[in-house]
This record gives structure tokens, C-alpha cells and sequence, in this order.
């Protein structure tokens, strides 16, 4: 059997995880996948920003020149280590949630959120999808959609999803 378990680091993700502690009780051996999806779009490389001094005043006609921030991270190196940080987070989140369970980490990047996570789970087959929602309705659930609802209705597999408690 296996679980892709998507989160993406809020406590809204992270309520599935009881339901996922249960599984692996309920099915020793279960392959337990979790996931993060990124948009590339979301991320920028570092840029140095020269110290700014106060400019005092200017007298006569001289010119004050401010340099530009120099490029110290490349848009490509910034994914690379957007990357290694959400692998160490999930690797924490499965010591932290599944002590003794080999977890499987995946850092995907997508522009559609929804689609990344119905297309690994059809890429690995996996038996179940398991993930928080908000439980949104209403205006706020027409404004801000829902991943959740999107892999339920598009997945074509059994998902489990646990609303998150209110703050």
C-alpha cells in the first residue's frame, strides 16, 4: 500500500497526520510519500544590497550615486535551495509525525498545485491521497478554491482529508 501525504508546511497540512500515524498502524509496511509543491514563479534569487548612507545635502551640481544591488543568487540557485530547505523540513515533519516510518520526500514545482499532486500520485500509484483542508465555503471558498477539492473531483483515487480545527 501506499500514501502520498501532500503538505506545505501550515497547521492546516499538518492536521492529516494523525490520520496518516493511524494507516501505518492500521497497515505495517505502508510506503508513506510526502510531498511539497512549489511555484516557480514564487521564488527570487538573493540580491546584495549596497549600505546606504545618508545622502546629507547636496551642494552645487554634484551628482549622488546609489549602485545597484548586485545579483549574489541566480533564480535557478534559489530553486536548488528552496529545494534542499523543504526536503529538510519534510524529513523533520516524518522523524517528528512518523518516528520509525521511512517516508519518502518529493519537492515538486508547479505553477498548479492540484495537478503536481494528482500526477505523482498516478506516477508512483499510490492506494490513497491524504490531506488538510481549510474547509473553506462561502465567498472566501469561491476566492481562494480548493487544492483539496480540485484532487478530489480530478485524482480518480480514494483521498482522505481532515478538516483542521479553528483557531
Amino acid at each position: 500500500m501506499r500514501a502520498l501525504v501532500p503538505l506545505d508546511g501550515s497547521t492546516t497540512a499538518l492536521a492529516i497526520m494523525p490520520a496518516v500515524r493511524r494507516l501505518v498502524e492500521m497497515a505495517p509496511g505502508i510506503e508513506v510519500h510526502l510531498v511539497t509543491v512549489l511555484d516557480p514563479g514564487a521564488v527570487r534569487g538573493r540580491a546584495e544590497h549596497p549600505v546606504r548612507e545618508p545622502l546629507g545635502a547636496a551642494v552645487g551640481t554634484a551628482a549622488i550615486r546609489i549602485p545597484a544591488p548586485r545579483l549574489i543568487e541566480s533564480h535557478g540557485e534559489a530553486i536548488a535551495r528552496k529545494s534542499t530547505e523543504w526536503r529538510e523540513k519534510l524529513e523533520d515533519i516524518a522523524k517528528t509525525e512518523l518516528p520509525g516510518t521511512a517516508a519518502t520526500i518529493h519537492v515538486e514545482w508547479s505553477h498548479h498545485t492540484a495537478k503536481a499532486i494528482i500526477e505523482l500520485a498516478n506516477e508512483l500509484d499510490v492506494d490513497v491521497i491524504a490531506l488538510g483542508t481549510h474547509g473553506r465555503s462561502g465567498l472566501s471558498h469561491l476566492l481562494a478554491g480548493s487544492v483539496a477539492e480540485e484532487v478530489i473531483r480530478d485524482s480518480g483515487r480514494p483521498v482522505l482529508v481532515v478538516r483542521a480545527k479553528s483557531q
